[in-house]
């Protein structure tokens, strides 16, 4: 069995600095070695106990490494790869956490030779929140991982790479890097591409405006489309054949409903309705996003000064944090309301018990699916 005496990280970001602190967490004993352009990022990383050494420069930190893991944008794949492919000792195993495959395996095959075994890697787990004070031990935690290895990938290398997933707590699922790529289109890509179609939809609308009567089912729907428009420009361009493919499905599906609606065809069209609900209730519920599940609570408030004070000051009493507050409509003379948002469903319990206790009445009590 392949043992990884030393680790190397470039990049400490989000992703990893949370895969370095998980393998703390897991008990690796080995060597972990931190790169990033970033010196104050380095020296963070180190005084927070997360990497045993650091370096700037990928050729420096990566001529003793058993394992290379690249947890910086795809866009820089090439670049690293061409860095790091003369500096690497024999027999080094190079994976990355990028949510693009195919790209990904083809590049390193221009690069890396007999010697380095490139296998892709991608966990599906992430944070609304980048840099590494965002870094958490448990971000991989009950995640899938997907590991993609290659016809010539052997087999002891490919094992070695579920141990080291399994330690951290994530669940690796091998398969090829084309059949990732379909499936991450479908499930991540493309409902990210139709919650910014439907934003953008929302706010071009020049005869009404449809922002202040915005609802929780808009919100739950387009919640996606707050993600980092860098690192999505990225994955639409590097995953664009499945991306077009997936366009054109959801081209004809649109194009289908609209015919059964001009056409007045209630019954086909309540049986795609239907469909749609059965196969919903299918979907896991076990996930992890990139932008989290927000528990909310929309609370009556009296229109008089102070009232939202009082409201932030009993939920700090009971040691809550609020993780999103907006102001839905406060009229003159009349009842405002609140909404809050709340990173678990404990939390959100908590905060309806404490809040009732206190006097509040709620318009609104649900959790995002």
């Amino acid at each position: 069995m392949i043992q990884f005496q030393e680790i190397v990280i470039i990049g400490l970001g989000l992703m990893g600095g949370s895969l370095a602190l998980a393998l703390r967490k897991s008990g690796y004993s080995g060597r972990i070695i931190g790169c990033d352009l970033e010196k104050d990022t380095l020296l963070e990383a180190f005084r927070m106990g997360m990497i045993d050494a650091y370096f700037q420069d990928p050729k420096s930190a990566v001529k003793n490494a058993d394992l290379v893991i690249l947890a910086v944008p795809v866009g820089y794949y090439a670049e690293l790869f061409s860095e790091i492919a003369s500096a690497v000792k024999q027999e080094v195993i190079v994976t990355d956490l990028g949510s693009v495959k195919s790209y990904v395996e083809e590049t390193a095959k221009e690069f890396f030779f007999d010697k380095i075994q490139f296998v892709g890697g991608h966990p599906m787990a992430g944070s609304e929140k980048g840099g590494i004070h965002a870094a958490s031990p448990t971000l991989y935690e009950n995640a899938y991982y997907f590991i993609t290895p290659t016809p010539d990938t052997r087999e002891e290398t490919v094992e070695a790479l579920e141990n080291l997933v399994r330690n951290i707590g994530a669940f690796p699922v091998i398969v090829s890097a084309k059949e990732h790529d379909q499936i991450v289109a479908k499930i991540s890509h493309l409902p990210h591409l139709v919650a910014v179609v439907l934003t953008n939809l929302l706010g071009r609308e020049e005869n009404v405006s449809c922002l202040p009567f915005v609802g929780g089912g808009f919100r739950d729907t387009t919640r996606i489309a707050a993600g980092n428009p860098d690192m999505w420009k990225d994955i639409f361009f590097y995953n664009k054949e499945e991306i077009l493919l997936g366009i054109e499905d959801l081209q004809d599906i649109l194009s289908e409903f609209g015919t059964l609606l001009s056409d007045g065809e209630e019954e086909h069209l309540l049986t795609t309705l239907e469909e749609a609900k059965v196969t919903r209730e299918r979907v896991p519920h076990t996930g992890k996003d990139y932008i989290p599940q927000i528990f909310d609570l929309i609370i009556d408030v009296h229109d008089r000064p102070g009232a939202l004070g009082d409201l932030t000051k009993l939920i700090g009493s009971a040691g809550l944090s609020i993780k999103q507050i907006e102001i839905l409509h406060a009229r003159e003379g009349e009842k405002g309301a609140i909404r809050m948002g709340f990173a678990t469903k404990e939390e959100q319990e908590q905060a309806f018990y404490f809040l009732r206790y206190g006097g509040f009445r709620f318009s609104y009590r649900k959790g995002v699916d």
